[in-house]
């Protein structure tokens, strides 16, 4: 998964990439195990020869963006279509040293950003549209060319109103095709508003409306001080949660932007505990059994029988997957058995 960060040159971003670095950032890419306690514990008890957790992979080498007319320039939109997730840093902190706009106004810079993200689709619909005027491709139902047309002068209208294509009802067909534009609106998107030390704990009034106005829009957003994560970051992980506490903090931003990151792409954990590895596997919320098949490898998917499944709580309750199955709390599923948050998946295959 890869994550790029946006945001002017002084919102704060590069502080909030090393925060979510957790203190390791490797230049301008880094990539972060994915905090889970469950599949510590699975660790532990299994012992494997290797561990293999989900990665988010953190890029803060986006060009900045500008600070007046056109905000996102060509170069930043050709970098950001390559990202699953944009994460949007917001300035929401006073600063004397700011380059662009005196006022800080957190509403005005993340709408600004949202406004031209939709300015570049709509450009790249119109310009579609007028090729598809000219093809007779388009005038027959069934055609790719006929479906292209269809869905863009469905988008059009709410696209020249300053709605964002992630905001719009696709059909799965209509969803497929917008991917293969790589519509930035369309994109994920989560948005930290990073705050002053003063405002860690408890954001401004004007913080908080926002936050909850994109929530409400399904957005993931929250508010962090980049500067202050960035301090916990350096410091030793046994210190860390005493310091969070001092500061009115449960946790580290790594771990609710990583959580924020999940959600947004709508993405659960399963798991696969064997001797030789261990491994923690990203899914999408509502896959199959065969798609998690696929996802640990093709010629699994190709051969697969049955998935042996053993959900975490039991195996917790159990201590182990052996305990488990000798307690008859495996159970056998077929390739459409929908994958929950926390299974531990054994799939039988023909190869």
């Amino acid at each position: 998964m890869k994550v790029g960060l946006v945001g002017h040159s002084t919102s704060g971003k590069t502080s909030l990439y090393r925060a979510a670095a957790l203190g390791h950032a490797k230049g301008e890419v880094t990539a972060v195990a994915v905090p889970d306690p469950r599949f510590d514990a699975i660790v532990r008890q299994v012992e494997p020869k290797k561990i293999t957790p989900a990665t988010v992979v953190f890029h803060d080498d986006l060009e900045a963006l500008q600070g007046s007319g056109r905000m996102i320039s060509q170069r930043l939109l050709d970098d950001a279509k390559k990202m699953d997730v944009l994460l949007h840093v917001v300035r929401a902190f006073e600063s004397d040293s700011m380059p662009y706009h005196k006022a800080v106004d957190p509403a005005r810079d993340r709408e600004a950003l949202e406004v031209d993200l939709v300015i570049a689709d709509l450009q790249v619909v119109e310009n579609r549209l007028e090729k598809l005027s000219k093809s007779l491709n388009a005038r027959n139902p069934g055609h790719m060319d006929y479906l292209e047309k269809v869905l863009f002068e469905k988008l059009k209208a709410p696209l020249e109103e300053g709605v964002s294509m992630r905001n719009i009802e696709l059909a799965d067909d209509e969803a497929a095709i917008a991917r293969n534009y790589q519509f930035m609106s369309f994109k994920q998107m989560v948005v930290a508003f990073n705050v002053s030390e003063e405002h860690a704990s408890e954001p401004t009034a004007a913080v908080q409306e926002e936050i909850e106005k994109l929530r409400m829009a399904n957005t993931q957003a929250f508010a962090v001080c980049a500067t202050l994560e960035d301090e916990v970051s350096q410091l030793d992980p046994v210190d860390q949660p005493q310091f969070l506490k001092s500061m009115g903090l449960t946790e580290p931003a790594s771990a609710r932007l990583i959580r924020a990151v999940y959600d947004a792409l709508g993405l659960i954990t399963f798991f696969t505990a064997g001797e030789n590895e261990t491994r923690a596997w990203p899914l999408k919320r509502g896959s199959n059994a065969l798609k998690a098949a696929g996802t640990i490898h093709t010629d699994i998917a190709k051969g697969f029988i049955r998935a042996e499944v053993v959900h975490y709580n039991v195996y917790r309750e159990f201590g182990s997957l052996d305990a488990a199955y000798k307690a008859g709390k495996m159970s056998l599923e077929g390739k459409d058995y929908v994958v929950q948050d926390g299974d531990l998946l054994h799939i039988r295959n023909k190869t």
